[in-house]
C-alpha cells in the first residue's frame, strides 16, 4: 500500500510539472466578470476580527482573508501567522487582513524562487522574509482555482504587506483569467466609501459595472516610471486647492505634481510642500501628530484635485475630516477618540520631498470608477455613481478581446457579459510568469508520466480508504473521496469545468457595521 504522503509528494510533482510547462491562455470571452465585494470580512476563527477587503478562501480547508487592492503588488501577499505569534491575537491578526498557516492547510505546496509560478516585478526588502508556494484559491461562488501563486511576506523591521496584486504583471490576474474564472485581465474598482456612513466597494475582474459609473470615461497612458515600486496608474496633477465654505479657495500646490493611483493606502500622500500649505491654511497646531486637530477646531473646508487634462475631483469636508479612527482591541475598524479629528491628507509636512512618492488614495477612488486594461496600454476614470444600490439586479459588462477563436474579430471595447446562468468553474494555473527552461518542464513532465502509470495499481488500493477522506487536490466543490477524484495533472490544462450552477456575479447589497467597518 502506498502512503498518503507519498501519493501527495507524486501528485505535487505532477502538478508544479504542469505550472512550468504551459502557456498562458487567450482571454475567454464566454466566462462572465468576476465579482468581488470589499466589504467587512471576519478573518479569525474565533468570529472576533473583522476587516474591510476582497474576501478569499485559501488553503484546504479555507483560510479567510480580507485583502486590499493594490495597482503597485504583483503577487498576493500573506502575513504569516508567526508574525503575530497566533491565532488569538485578534488585534494583530484583524489589522493584516487574516493570517496564514501552511501547517493547516493539506494542499499548500512550498516552491523555490526560480521554479515559482509568479511574477518576479515585485521589490522584496533586504529584511523581509519570503516564502514562495501554491495553494488553492477559493472564490466561493464564482469559482476554485488550484496552484495559486502565493507569497508569504514576514519582515518584523519594515513590516508585511499583505495585499492583492492589480500591478501590470499581476499573477493574480494572470490566473484567474488563465483558470477561465474571469474573461480577461482588464478591471474595474469602485473602493466604497469608509465615513461614518460606509458603502461596500466592488471589484469586477475582466470588466466593470456599469452601475456604479455616473458619467463618461476619460482615459489616461498607462505610467513608465518606478519610486519604490511600479506605478501603472500614474496622472498628473496641477492644482490642489483647499475650498472654504464661504466660496473662496487657497491654493495648495505651487508645481504640477506626478502622482500614484493606489487603493492600497487609504488616505491622500502629497509633497511635503503641500501638507505644509495645507497645516498653514487650517490653523494646524504641531503638538498634534500627523495633521489631527482638536474637534473644537476642526477644519471646515473641502479640497478640489484638477489632473492636466481638467479631470477635476472634490473631496468633501465630511470625508477629509473624520473622528479618529484606528484598530481597536479586536482588530476592528472604529472611532478610537472623539475629542481628535483625522484629516485624510499624510502629515509628511517634514519629509525629504526626494522619499516621498505621492498617492492618491482609497479615498479618491470613493469619489471616481476606475477601469485598468494593461493590454491596451491605458486606463479610464469617470466620476463614480455613489449611494447604497441593488447590484444584483445590476449586469455587468465585459472587456475582453475574444482570441481563442481566429475567426473571431478582436474587439477590446466593452461587451456585455454572458447572462447570469453561469456554471461555477474549477481550474487549475496552467502557466507562469517565472519557471524553469521548458526542456526541464518536458522532462519533468515525461516523468510525471512515466510516475503516474507506475502508481495507478497502487492508486487503486488506495481507493479503500475510510469514508469521508478528502484528496487535496480534489477539482469537485464537493470534495469527492479518493476513489472519485482526479488531480489536475491527470486533466487538460487550463481546465475550467462545470460543477453546479452559480448566481449571477454580483455583490451584497447590505450595508456594513459601521463599528466594525475598515
Amino acid at each position: 500500500m502506498v502512503s498518503w504522503s507519498s501519493l501527495w509528494s507524486f501528485r505535487a510533482i505532477c502538478i508544479l510539472s504542469s505550472l512550468q510547462l504551459a502557456i498562458a491562455a487567450s482571454g475567454n470571452c464566454s466566462v462572465a466578470p468576476l465579482s468581488l465585494p470589499w466589504s467587512n470580512v471576519t478573518v479569525s476563527t474565533n468570529g472576533v476580527a473583522v476587516t474591510r477587503g476582497i474576501e478569499l478562501g485559501i488553503g484546504t480547508p479555507n483560510q479567510i482573508f480580507s485583502l486590499r487592492p493594490s495597482t503597485t503588488l504583483n503577487n498576493t501577499r500573506l502575513s504569516n501567522v508567526l508574525d503575530c505569534v497566533s491565532e488569538a491575537n485578534t488585534s494583530c491578526v484583524g489589522g493584516k487582513g487574516g493570517v496564514y498557516d501552511s501547517s493547516k492547510s493539506s494542499s499548500f505546496v512550498v516552491s523555490i524562487k526560480d521554479r515559482w509560478n509568479g511574477s518576479e516585478a515585485d521589490t522584496e526588502t533586504a529584511t523581509g522574509s519570503y516564502v514562495y508556494f501554491n495553494d488553492v484559491m477559493d472564490f466561493h461562488s464564482n469559482g476554485t482555482v488550484w496552484g495559486f501563486p502565493l507569497v508569504e511576506d514576514s519582515d518584523l523591521v519594515s513590516g508585511t504587506e499583505a495585499g492583492l496584486p492589480l500591478g501590470l504583471n499581476s499573477s493574480f490576474l494572470a490566473a484567474v483569467t488563465e483558470a477561465n474564472v474571469a474573461p480577461s485581465k482588464a478591471w474595474g474598482l469602485y473602493a466604497g466609501d469608509r465615513s461614518l456612513s460606509p458603502l461596500d466597494g466592488e471589484l469586477t475582474i475582466g470588466g466593470y459595472s456599469p452601475a456604479r459609473v455616473a458619467g463618461n470615461f476619460t482615459t489616461f497612458p498607462l505610467g513608465n516610471w518606478s519610486l519604490q515600486q511600479p506605478c501603472p496608474l500614474q496622472v498628473t496633477v496641477n492644482s490642489i486647492t483647499y475650498d472654504h465654505p464661504n466660496g473662496s479657495s487657497d491654493p495648495l500646490l505651487s508645481e504640477n505634481m506626478v502622482a500614484c493611483i493606489e487603493p492600497f493606502q487609504y488616505r491622500f500622500t502629497f509633497t511635503p510642500d503641500v501638507a505644509s500649505k495645507f497645516a498653514g491654511i487650517t490653523n494646524y497646531n504641531s503638538s498634534y501628530a500627523n495633521l489631527t486637530f482638536p474637534t473644537s477646531n476642526s477644519p471646515d473646508g473641502s479640497i478640489t484635485i484638477t489632473l492636466d487634462n481638467n479631470y477635476t475631483t472634490v473631496i468633501p469636508n465630511s470625508e477629509l475630516i473624520t473622528l479618529h479612527r484606528g484598530s481597536d482591541q479586536s482588530g476592528h475598524y472604529a472611532i478610537t477618540n472623539t475629542s481628535i479629528v483625522d484629516t485624510a491628507i499624510a502629515g509628511n509636512a517634514k519629509s525629504n520631498p526626494a522619499t516621498v512618492q505621492p498617492l492618491l488614495g482609497g479615498l479618491y477612488l470613493t469619489f471616481n470608477y476606475l477601469l485598468v486594461d494593461y493590454e491596451s496600454g491605458q486606463f479610464r476614470m469617470a466620476p463614480a455613481a455613489r449611494g447604497t444600490q441593488t447590484l444584483r439586479s445590476q449586469s455587468l459588462k465585459a472587456v475582453c478581446t475574444p482570441t481563442a477563436n481566429p475567426s473571431q474579430s478582436a474587439s477590446s471595447a466593452p461587451s456585455t457579459s454572458p447572462a447570469p446562468n453561469q456554471s461555477k468553474n474549477t481550474g487549475a494555473i496552467a502557466g507562469g510568469t517565472v519557471g524553469g527552461t521548458i526542456g526541464l518542464a518536458i522532462i519533468g513532465a515525461l516523468v510525471c508520466v512515466f510516475l503516474r502509470q507506475r502508481h495507478r495499481p497502487r492508486q487503486q488500493e488506495s481507493t479503500n480508504a475510510p469514508t469521508g477522506t478528502s484528496y487535496p487536490w480534489s477539482p469537485s466543490i464537493q470534495s469527492p473521496s479518493m476513489s472519485d477524484a482526479k488531480s489536475p495533472s491527470e486533466m487538460p490544462l487550463s481546465l475550467a469545468h462545470s460543477v453546479h450552477e452559480m448566481p449571477s456575479n454580483t455583490m451584497s447589497d447590505q450595508p456594513p457595521d459601521t463599528k466594525t467597518h475598515s
